[in-house]
């Protein structure tokens, strides 16, 4: 009898429990398909935007895709005109002193966050814990209270509507994040690659260069990739300290283009796109490294 029970086929009862975390997985990832239309959505209206002419743009009901796609917005937003035409818009301007200026502020808040990570997070001196601090306090004032100011001393300084002038206003206010998540990370290296390293003879200086460095390369990513967003979106500060081409950046130059009388929206909707595909390319490449920095030091073993 025994042998015959045990011959018999084992039936699992179902978890009562099971459907239960089915049915809560999936309103989960429907609740999360809802939001990423709805982040989406606005993105998706721009693009399709950017193919219709001004007066689809207007038209009630509104259409949804273009009835007859155009590629006239982004001729004008270009300013690819006939020879002897007057340009429609800034927007090829203020994509080259975008780039210009957030590449070079993005190389700057490399190479001064790194010393300075280096120092605050790897070398003992009075004040340290301290200055760490202030240093990170000041990113904790809003820029509308720093644009008073800023316009007085660019204008005395004789630095008002320059490159110059955005790249060390970026630079300065992105560096305490930057700042701060290097020196976490630095404090992150073992001592005994130190004291090997000190051993073989190398200084602090090549200490930085060539074992700090080399391991926090998902850190200044990070930085990087964050510094040049900051630069390439900001709105405030370029619309504050510049007044002409020279120096307006892309947000301002599309932001230009709205006036009392006319406002051409159907170009607007193609300057956006052409400012936003850098970055959407930007973030598609390197949002591992993203993550790698911002989770650095989350587990340890």
């Amino acid at each position: 009898m025994t042998a015959i029970a045990q011959s018999r086929p084992q039936i699992k009862m179902p978890s009562i429990g099971a459907p239960r975390r089915r049915i809560g997985d999936a309103l989960f990832y429907v609740v999360l398909l809802i939001i990423a239309l709805i982040d989406i959505f606005p993105l998706l209206w721009i693009a399709l935007s950017s193919f219709k002419t001004q007066l689809e743009i207007f038209k009630m009901p509104p259409t949804v895709f273009p009835e007859q796609f155009t590629w006239a917005n982004y001729a004008d937003a270009l300013a690819l005109l006939p020879p002897g035409q007057q340009p429609v818009s800034d927007i090829p301007s203020g994509l080259l002193n975008s780039v210009i200026i957030s590449v070079v502020t993005t190389v700057l808040l490399l190479i001064i966050s790194a010393m300075a990570g280096y120092a605050f997070g790897r070398i003992n001196f009075p004040g340290r814990r301290t200055l760490l601090f202030v240093l990170l306090s000041l990113r904790m004032l809003p820029g509308i209270v720093l644009v008073v100011p800023l316009f007085m001393l660019a204008t005395q300084l004789r630095m008002f509507d320059t490159r110059p002038l955005l790249i060390i206003v970026y630079t300065a206010f992105n560096l305490p994040f930057s700042v701060w998540l290097l020196s976490v990370f630095f404090q992150e290296v073992p001592q005994d690659l130190d004291d090997a390293a000190r051993v073989d003879g190398c200084t602090k200086l090549s200490l930085l260069y060539h074992i700090y460095i080399p391991l926090s390369l998902p850190a200044l990513a990070t930085i990087g990739i964050l510094g040049f967003m900051a630069a390439w979106n900001e709105f405030l500060f370029a619309v504050t300290l510049t007044s002409s081409i020279a120096a307006k950046t892309t947000p301002v130059a599309l932001a230009s283009m709205q006036s009392a009388f006319e406002t051409r929206w159907a170009v607007m909707t193609a300057g956006a796109v052409l400012e936003s595909i850098p970055a959407l390319l930007l973030v598609i490449f390197a949002q591992r490294y993203i993550i790698q920095g911002l989770t650095f030091g989350a587990v340890k073993s």
